[in-house]
């Protein structure tokens, strides 16, 4: 066969047919990977791909102009572009290294010695830790209202929302039910560093019960869905403003920070929107496929399922799995000693989940 003859057989194929089978052969190849992989982590929360290369860029193009001076320590663009997409004034956002940087400042500005901090339980295991760095007393709540939980020396209550690691929600009348009968004395932190994963309600639909509830305050991060943990990036809304400035950081964020977070926000919010959706698709079917199984799997609307086998304690079935391959996150430290949190990734993560849980309970 001719030079020429080798290439005129692919006249007649639509383009549309070698990109299908080019799709078709990717997705083999990454199921073929994921199977030959040693382990898989399915054991934390954030965002377990690479950002957009563009982002990292932006980073290091600020750096290199800018690295020899300080950074704008008001984040003064980062919080326009925030104010805009919230629709509040930006003097009612703080950015932060990290949500939860903003929660341990807040807890220090709002606790003393003697005061207690109320939260559900199980919840974040850093929580109990913002009451004790400030010399006050954590209150976990397990099965019962909040509220029960609320006395003279109560002065805030902190609520990761999606809970981690149980997946729960709280929609925003429940949580102004509870703003509007709390006491005055007493705050309220919200964590939403989850909130993108959650398809109740409109995803600001908590964050504006600010404008009503002066002792509100919400904290949101870039470290889960955005993927950007390693840069350390959070931001705080709430209404009082002597609240505010007393949890901003003194010299606020480094340049880099900053540079990355705007690109971000710039233009990311198309994979934002493809990344929840795929959660919430592939959180549907790990579900039904856990409950098939004879497993017990909370309704979640966070990027993980809260999950027990009857018989088996939390450390058993984390180490049943690991044999198998998967590692997933034991529920002991979150709260549960017959739980474990396997994070939701995508399809071939879902089928090799199911598969080590059906060996690990069979």
């Amino acid at each position: 066969m001719g030079f020429l003859d080798y290439y005129r057989r692919f006249d007649d194929i639509e383009q549309a047919e070698p990109n299908l089978e080019r799709r078709a052969r990717r997705r083999r190849e990454r199921r073929l990977a994921l199977e030959r992989l040693s382990e898989l982590d399915l054991s934390g929360t954030e965002w377990p791909d690479l950002p957009h290369s563009e982002i990292v860029n932006a980073a290091i193009a600020r750096a290199r102009g800018l690295v020899n001076h300080y950074p704008d320590r008001h984040a003064s663009v980062t919080r326009r572009l925030l104010a805009e997409r919230h629709d509040v004034p930006p003097e009612r956002i703080v950015v932060g290294n990290g949500a939860a940087e903003l929660l341990q400042a807040a807890a220090l500005t709002l606790l003393r010695p003697g005061d207690e901090l109320v939260m559900p339980w199980p919840s974040y295991p850093l929580y109990p830790l913002l009451a004790t760095h400030a010399g006050a007393t954590p209150v976990p709540v397990e099965h019962a209202p909040l509220l029960e939980a609320v006395g003279e020396r109560t002065r805030a209550i902190v609520i990761c929302n999606p809970n981690d690691p149980t997946g729960t929600y709280l929609p925003a009348d429940e949580l102004g039910g509870l703003l509007a009968a709390l006491p005055e004395h007493v705050h309220v932190l919200v964590d939403e560093a989850l909130v993108h994963f959650q398809d109740v309600e409109e995803l600001d639909a908590c964050l504006r019960l600010v404008d009503a509830f002066p002792r509100l305050l919400v904290v949101r991060t870039f470290s889960k869905i955005y993927g950007l943990s390693g840069l350390r990036a959070g931001y705080l809304v709430g209404s009082d403003a002597r609240l505010l400035g007393a949890v901003a950081p003194v010299l606020g964020v480094n340049a880099l920070t900053q540079a990355a977070i705007e690109h971000a926000l710039r233009t990311g919010d198309a994979e934002v929107e493809r990344r929840r959706r795929s959660v919430s698709r592939e959180r549907a079917r790990l579900l039904d496929g856990l409950r098939a199984l004879g497993v017990d799997a909370h309704e979640s609307q966070a990027n993980f399922a809260w999950l027990s086998a009857s018989g088996l304690s939390g450390e058993e079935l984390t180490s049943r799995l690991r044999r198998q391959g998967v590692i997933v996150a034991p529920g002991g430290p979150l709260g549960a000693d017959d739980h474990v949190r396997a994070s939701v990734r995508d399809g071939d993560a879902t089928d090799r989940l199911l598969r080590a849980l059906e060996y690990a309970i069979g």
